[in-house]
């Protein structure tokens, strides 16, 4: 890998532009929630690759847009090959491949994972300075604050308790965007009630224990007769009397543009919940 590495930077060293002040044109991005960001700053002609991730259609926002770009599969060699001007990468991203980048002088910005709306949003601006499109990510964060406006519990509306169950138990505790959403259009999270911070599994006797008003459950297609599986089909969660609402996986994965779609699933789940209850009270 080394030797490779080498002639990859002599490749590099020959063939790159002089450094300058224009908006980068090569853009690699080595994570699914920054390529969902960056598309929607910047032409896909500006786009030199992005992560493989993207291309799931369970867990990335942008699946089938990520069927037309180039992909790498996060390799310094991959990386090196295809001559970036700028590079964005995560927490997440190969530790191994960010040190090998900065061993042969392809600098990258690393970004950590939002735990709020706030967050999320300074990362889009933070994006669009770094692509030279500040007007863009302006765009993006007004359509992401509108939609939450969209989605904020009306006043006088009640508060109902909430519990994202997904494949594994998995569920979005305190310090999360969905969390940070969750409280917006009024529903009490569950899981941080409890003490769950951030994305971990739940004990399925904390439901049963005490049930919400509203679970929003996703299922991975695919995952039946996994151990995963059972936890989210589990008969005894079926018995409960909370009001279950599809809850895709890809919301709990990233933010960014995500937030547009989660927010207003919420509202309508929240909204359903309210029918629901009217109809019960009604019989």
């Amino acid at each position: 890998m080394r030797l490779l590495l080498c002639l990859a930077a002599a490749l590099l060293a020959a063939t790159s532009a002089p450094a300058q002040a224009d908006a980068p044109t090569r853009i690699v991005s080595l994570n699914q929630c920054l390529d969902a960001i960056l598309v929607e700053l910047v032409p896909k002609e500006r786009i030199a690759a992005i992560s493989h991730y993207s291309r799931d259609p369970l867990r990335s926002p942008i699946a089938a847009l990520a069927q037309t770009l180039p992909i790498t599969y996060e390799s310094a060699e991959e990386i090196v090959a295809l001559r970036p001007d700028l590079v964005l990468a995560s927490r997440h991203s190969a530790i191994p491949t960010r040190n090998a980048l900065r061993r042969v002088g392809i600098h990258y910005e690393l970004f950590d994972v939002p735990f709020s709306v706030k967050e999320s949003l300074a990362q889009i601006r933070q994006i669009a300075a770094l692509v030279d499109n500040a007007a863009a990510g302006e765009a993006l964060v007004t359509r992401i604050e509108r939609a939450i406006e969209a989605a904020r519990l009306p006043p006088g509306a009640p508060r109902l308790t909430a519990a994202v169950y997904e494949t594994g138990g998995l569920t979005a505790g305190g310090s999360t965007v969905t969390d940070d959403l969750m409280q917006t259009v009024g529903l009490d999270n569950l899981a941080a009630r409890y003490g769950i911070k951030t994305h971990q599994p739940m004990q399925l006797e904390l439901l049963l224990s005490a049930p919400p008003d509203l679970l929003l459950v996703g299922e991975i297609p695919g995952a039946d007769g996994t151990q995963a599986a059972r936890v989210v089909q589990h008969r005894a969660l079926r018995k409960v009397h909370s009001k279950r609402w599809d809850f895709p996986a890809r919301f709990m994965y990233c933010s960014g543009p995500t937030i547009v779609e989660e927010a207003a699933a919420l509202a309508r789940a929240r909204d359903a919940t309210y029918a629901a209850s009217r109809a019960q009270a009604a019989r």
